[in-house]
């Protein structure tokens, strides 16, 4: 379309299409990928190409527009990636269903993906707490599918210390000079 694009076809060019050159004419490429971006934008194929024929000079596209519009549509979202801070997964469908459905677990946002697993927004430890914390007995697993041993965390005391026995200094003093044990009597009473 010769002259200068409106605030509208300019958007619509920039959400589909590459430019590729700057100046005086101005060259807009569709490619695959700048149409997946256009959909990924939330643009429809049929849309997208009726806005493109409306702002055409002819008021019609390019066979290979068209094709390439469609082509890239039919590929798009067959596949869908999904936020999930961690997973859970359970051989008995039952359980699932009835993790998915528990009130207490609301705050996990869980959400069923398939008849045995589980994704939820929370990360594992948060997920593992609100289990817990819920009745179940949840195992942690590591990303290779083996089974996590937890480790509590190590509190550390000092051990108490022996009770001191006073007569303890006494009778060192007596095997150090070669005397006899004071008696348990003689330790009480403080005499030698």
């Amino acid at each position: 379309m010769p002259g200068r694009p409106t605030a509208a076809l300019q958007a619509l060019l920039t959400a589909a299409a590459d430019r590729e050159s700057e100046g005086h004419a101005v060259t807009w490429r569709f490619t695959p990928r700048s149409v997946r971006r256009a959909l990924d934008a939330g643009h429809r194929a049929e849309t997208l190409l009726d806005d493109l024929a409306r702002a055409s000079a002819t008021g019609t596209l390019p066979q290979p527009l068209g094709y390439l519009v469609r082509d890239a549509a039919r590929s798009h979202g067959r596949m869908r990636v999904l936020p999930a801070a961690c997973c859970i997964r359970s051989d008995d469908e039952a359980l699932v269903d009835e993790l998915a459905a528990h009130r207490d677990l609301r705050d996990l946002g869980l959400r069923v993906i398939a008849p045995t697993v589980l994704v939820s927004s929370r990360e594992p430890a948060a997920t593992l707490d609100a289990l817990r914390a819920a009745g179940y007995a949840p195992a942690l697993e590591s990303d290779t599918g083996t089974t996590t041993v937890e480790r509590l965390p190590a509190h550390r005391t000092k051990a108490p210390a022996p009770p001191r026995n006073s007569h303890a200094p006494l009778a060192l003093a007596h095997r150090l000079l070669g005397l006899p044990a004071p008696s348990q009597e003689a330790s009480t009473t403080g005499a030698p």
